[in-house]
């Protein structure tokens, strides 16, 4: 008896199907313009598939020498330990140096890049 009021209780709680629409959960009835992206969708699944049907065979790829063969065997050998820590220059740049080059780049923004003028408001400066 307690579980069945738990669930009617619960089950009463649920928002409606109105509420859901308002919040684009649940679509009802498709427009015009939903009906022809679906099927837009439609024809680029279709057309995919038919592509990834017509794929070339392994014989085919070979002879275009796109697919080749490898060897049955792998040989491995011993290697000398290698240090693959990379250098960071940027770590060693000073304060100055960093304005510097912020002061370089903001010169060929604005002098020498070419942009176009109804883009020019776009353009990133750095702080000096």
């Amino acid at each position: 008896m307690f579980a069945c009021v738990s669930l009617e209780w619960r089950l009463s709680q649920r928002p409606s199907a109105e509420e859901l629409e308002q919040r684009n959960i649940l679509k009802r009835e498709y427009s015009r313009n939903e009906q022809e992206e679906l099927e837009e969708k439609r024809e680029i699944k279709r057309r995919l598939t038919r592509k990834l049907s017509q794929r070339p065979t392994v014989e085919e790829l070979r002879q275009a020498k796109i697919l080749i063969r490898f060897s049955d065997y792998v040989e491995v050998s011993d290697a000398p330990e290698h240090d693959r820590r990379a250098d960071k220059p940027w770590t060693r740049l000073t304060a100055a140096d960093k304005a510097t080059i912020r002061k370089e780049l903001n010169d060929f923004k604005s002098n020498e890049m070419e942009v176009h003028e109804s883009s020019r408001h776009l353009t990133r400066f750095h702080r000096p």
